[in-house]
């Protein structure tokens, strides 16, 4: 796939939920915090979760980030479906049943995964280095673009799969 084809691929992935959170922040162009929630939506859409966890009845999103904007656009996903299951977004708390968590920044995303047993949270970070430090999917917006960095190893050991379109827009995949 192209450059442009799967930049173009992005953008039509990401409309829906882009258009469905600018009312929330009353903006003519997408925030970056809007921005990130639509790619959070679409990696979720865009990951099969392991058999146990298939059986749940609500995709839970718990949030470690400190922005008060980003918190909102994320909690703007609650009961958005997803395969049936709507999304549930909520603060992180220790020992909290999660399937997705969104960390904003490395010193939380080191207290995170030195209290979080590791299971089959899908792991998601929007600062740069977050799929290095053992992350899943990390968010990177430069230059007016969205680009994202997968980690496949540690999506793997957490028995998570993540479908091939989401594999091919990566800009990188570590494996």
């Amino acid at each position: 796939m192209t450059p442009k084809r799967a930049l173009l691929f992005l953008l039509v992935l990401l409309a829906p939920m882009t258009m469905a959170c600018l009312p929330v922040f009353a903006a003519e162009t997408a925030s970056e915090q809007s921005v990130r929630a639509a790619l959070v939506f679409n990696f979720i859409k865009f990951t099969e979760w392991p058999t146990s966890a298939a059986g749940e009845s609500k995709l839970r999103i718990c949030i470690a980030a400190s922005d008060p904007v980003q918190i909102a656009a994320l909690e703007a996903l609650n009961e958005r479906p997803v395969r049936g299951k709507p999304l549930v977004a909520v603060r992180f708390r220790r020992h909290a049943d999660c399937d997705v968590i969104y960390v904003d920044s490395r010193q939380r995303w080191n207290e995170i995964s030195e209290q979080f047993p590791r299971g089959h949270a899908l792991t998601i970070g929007g600062y740069a280095g977050f799929a290095a430090n053992g992350g899943m999917i990390e968010i990177s917006l430069q230059e007016g673009s969205a680009r994202f960095d997968i980690n496949l190893p540690e999506a793997k050991r957490a028995g998570l799969r993540f479908y091939p379109q989401l594999l091919r827009l990566a800009r990188r995949i570590l494996e």
